[in-house]
């Protein structure tokens, strides 16, 4: 069958295919997309046994601990990423990229004074952090730790506000463009690890130095490709800096950083409480399941990111029909995305054998786990990424606020009876209410009876 046949194939069976732009911009994103997420799944999954194969075990454990705490950085923001993306969204779809320019010029300045407050706070208060202490990390077994978090935080922070440049394309609905960034930086990373398997002794700094630039570099070449060619017009000066359009970016953005932050304290302590409570060495067969089943996510994340700003621009239009058909699509992608990890569920102890050899047992139980909260995950995100574009955020508030604060306890709790497992099940437990308050409040929303908070 010939590649425009499945292409026809696809569209028809997924209700995608539409005359209008919006529509071909969405096919456009998905089919890229999934080119460029398909390489970075191959580089995301030969990154670890590389890695593995540099680092120790418990090292490596260590670097996904300390990653996954640097990536609270991203949260900083207040919530202005997710409040710039809608504006600048609503921006193109009326053609006023004036406006646009202010939303974005506003944003970069105030991100630009939070980085800069962060940083300073993070250096006057680091000497006085026992890092081992907190990481539950053996000093004898990690050189320095310290160094290693300085170098790592500087170039997080770098990455924190130059992450501008992936909102423009995103709210321009080319997210394709914002995958084709990241899967540079992790060609780099890749690159270079490799190299250095060859050419050095295996040692934290190294891998910490390497993760953290690479990304940073990239952006730095992507700065001016993007502001000085693709969109000029947009491009971040003081004088386009509006302190009152600030108020309306930090409303919305108000209500992004809420979810952001109890969403944080879900997805991004377990790290910590298994490093905490397990040990460092246990973070790693917890990742790698996680990195497995991220497979799946990331297969799906590609077809349904580009509704985010499409359903902007859909909804600042009242085009509800494009809506209902691109939604239906989605549904549809998503209970196939969770067949699909059903099989990865049950060929879970072939894949990390082929993959990671025999250095590290995954329990099949992990596994399962694993799988549950990934179905779960990926019916609820179909509904969200809808939910965010429109801006329609209090029903999803309340919900991760309530379940926030239930996760570090349960997690706690079931990690002394279950280990890691527990903290699986206790992911899978706080997530099921939004698959199941998401779907209700689209319905609600698309067929024009929300009211009170099912409409804010």
């Amino acid at each position: 069958m010939s590649t425009n046949r499945l292409i026809a194939k696809f569209n028809k069976k997924f209700s995608l295919l539409s005359e209008n732009e919006r529509s071909s911009l969405l096919k456009k994103n998905i089919y890229f997309s999934l080119l460029i997420k398909g390489f970075s799944i191959i580089i995301s999954l030969l990154l670890v046994p590389l890695t593995l194969h540099y680092l120790s075990v418990y090292e490596f454990g260590v670097w996904l601990t300390l990653s996954s705490i640097f990536t609270w950085i991203n949260y900083f923001d207040i919530g202005l990423g997710n409040g710039l993306r809608n504006r600048l969204a609503e921006s193109f779809a009326s053609g006023n990229t004036k406006l646009g320019q202010i939303y974005l010029s506003t944003t970069f300045f105030i991100l630009s004074l939070i980085v800069t407050i962060v940083y300073l706070l993070f250096l006057a208060f680091q000497p006085f952090l026992n890092w081992s202490k907190i990481l539950n990390a053996d000093p004898s077994k990690v050189a320095d730790l310290n160094k290693v978090i300085i170098f790592s935080f500087t170039f997080f922070c770098l990455n924190f506000l130059f992450k501008i440049i992936g909102i423009v394309y995103s709210a321009a609905q080319k997210p394709a463009i914002n995958d084709l960034i990241t899967l540079l930086g992790s060609l780099l990373s890749l690159t270079t690890i490799f190299i250095l398997t060859k050419t050095t002794e295996g040692t934290l700094m190294n891998v910490a130095l390497v993760f953290s630039l690479a990304p940073t570099i990239v952006l730095f070449v992507a700065y001016p490709i993007t502001f000085q060619g693709y969109f000029k017009d947009l491009k971040p000066t003081l004088k386009s800096v509006k302190p009152h359009f600030a108020k309306d970016l930090m409303n919305l953005g108000a209500q992004f950083f809420v979810l952001q932050i109890s969403g944080l304290i879900i997805f991004g302590t377990s790290n910590i409480i298994i490093s905490r409570i397990l040990g460092p060495e246990q973070v790693t067969p917890y990742n790698i399941v996680f990195k497995y089943f991220g497979i799946a996510t990331m297969a799906f994340n590609i077809i349904i990111t580009p509704m985010w700003s499409a359903s902007t621009d859909a909804f600042a239009k009242s085009d509800l029909q494009w809506i209902k058909r691109s939604m239906k699509g989605m549904m549809k992608v998503s209970v196939i995305s969770s067949f699909g990890v059903l099989i990865l569920i049950f060929t879970g102890n072939i894949a990390y054998h082929l993959w990671i050899g025999n250095a590290i047992l995954i329990p099949f139980k992990l596994t399962f786990w694993m799988g549950i909260y990934t179905i779960i995950l990926l019916w609820s995100t179909c509904f969200s990424t809808f939910l965010f574009g429109i801006g329609k955020l209090k029903v999803q508030l309340i919900n991760i606020v309530v379940v926030s604060c239930l996760f570090i306890p349960m997690a706690l709790w079931m990690s002394k009876s279950l280990g890691i497992i527990g903290i699986v099940i206790a992911l899978c437990i706080t997530n099921l209410s939004g698959a199941i308050l998401n779907p209700i409040q689209y319905y609600k929303i698309i067929s024009g009876k929300a009211s009170g908070i099912w409409n804010a």
